[in-house]
């Protein structure tokens, strides 16, 4: 029903059902809405594979869509952490399936110990230009 004017009412065409329905498929798509934005805005928690160590440590800095230094040479059992300094969100994914950081924010960071010696390369899977490497030697 709609109103017109103070007195006058019309009869809507619709019928309460298809009223209904409609709102249904309004509220179904507001929350796929919701849940899209929230998964997006989140990586998934199972990719985090993040350690840390008493161990040695390092920094690498993202700044200017670089990491930063973009070759850094550890021991085992260094945690490496990477710290964003930029106001886009960055990525830290290992080229083997090593490791992955969820998205990275301004002044966040993500760390990872190297266990085992290696060269990994890594970038950003945001900003695939964005490269390094990690090798790991052992000491002596």
């Amino acid at each position: 029903m709609a109103i017109r004017g103070p007195m006058h009412f019309v009869a809507n065409s619709k019928t309460s059902s298809e009223v209904g329905c409609k709102a249904q498929s309004v509220l179904r798509a507001l929350r796929l809405a919701v849940l899209f934005i929230a998964l997006a805005s989140t990586a998934c928690l199972a990719e985090d594979q993040t350690t840390t160590g008493a161990g040695p440590v390092a920094t690498v800095s993202m700044d200017h869509n670089t990491f930063i230094p973009a070759e850094i040479t550890v021991v085992p059992g260094t945690t490496v952490t990477w710290v964003n300094k930029e106001d886009m969100p960055h990525t830290v994914v290992d080229a083997n399936k090593g490791f992955r950081s969820k998205f990275i924010g301004k002044d966040t960071s993500f760390s990872f110990t190297f266990a085992t010696a290696g060269e990994y390369d890594y970038l950003c899977s945001i900003h695939p230009n964005m490269k390094g490497k990690v090798i790991v030697k052992p000491a002596g």
